[in-house]
């Protein structure tokens, strides 16, 4: 709740965290007044909006839906030991060139954001959201590394982040795209942005080299190598 309150704060926005049916989970943060109005009038109309967002919800990934009366809103997943488990709403606010007129929007306190900066308070809630994802299933046992589950010792890399490191062991496995994306619970886009980034930080050129680069020579390199050959994408 504390976290919900200061995000909220921070960026002038409503926020709260709903359960997969749509229900609070938490006290609702600086709830839109311009909202609750437009509610008291439109009732129907704006519970078959968010009824679509709840279904949206259900895919299990962030997204932006502008409703009828130009208010932005921002869900985005939350997982626990790799479950999903909730949502978090953000709305309040509204783009630059919204069609609220500026008296409206003085008059109920709507904070305005240019697309791009929304966006970036969406990648920014999704990122902190992402520690939440902890296996508490795992055992002690579990966590020994096998052979083939074991990161490449390089891989430990200052130079890329935690979650690029994440999508190099998967390369060095000889996922896909499509494969790194269902295993981190993001987009096929995304997997493309990181794997841009860690091509970029550490000058290769293509998902090969990575692999050339962080593994050592072993028969299940071997092996990965010739699915990265396989099943080789262009990012």
């Amino acid at each position: 709740q504390t976290f919900q309150d200061n995000f909220a704060k921070a960026y002038g926005i409503s926020m709260i965290f709903l359960d997969m049916d749509g229900n609070p989970l938490t006290v609702g943060s600086q709830n839109s007044l311009f909202c609750f109005t437009i509610q008291k009038e439109h009732a129907v109309r704006c519970r078959e909006n968010f009824l679509m967002d709840r279904e949206t919800m259900q895919k299990g990934e962030s997204f932006i839906h502008v409703c009828p009366f130009g208010i932005a809103c921002l869900y985005v997943p939350v997982y626990f030991n790799n479950r999903l488990t909730a949502f978090a709403g953000i709305g309040g606010l509204t783009y630059d060139n919204s069609p609220i007129p500026d008296t409206l929007k003085q008059r109920f306190h709507i904070t305005s954001y240019s697309k791009e900066t929304t966006w970036n308070i969406l990648l920014l809630l999704e990122s902190m959201l992402r520690l939440l994802n902890v296996n508490i299933t795992v055992s002690q046992k579990d966590t020994a590394q096998k052979p083939d589950d074991a990161l490449p010792v390089r891989v430990r890399d200052e130079r890329i982040s935690r979650r690029e490191q994440e999508i190099v062991q998967l390369l060095c496995k000889g996922y896909t795209n499509k494969q790194i994306a269902q295993q981190l619970f993001i987009s096929e886009t995304t997997v493309k942005t990181h794997i841009s980034n860690i091509l970029a930080k550490l000058n290769l050129h293509d998902r090969m080299q990575i692999v050339v680069y962080y593994y050592n020579k072993t028969d299940g390199a071997d092996a990965s190598v010739a699915n990265i050959i396989n099943n080789e994408e262009t990012v």
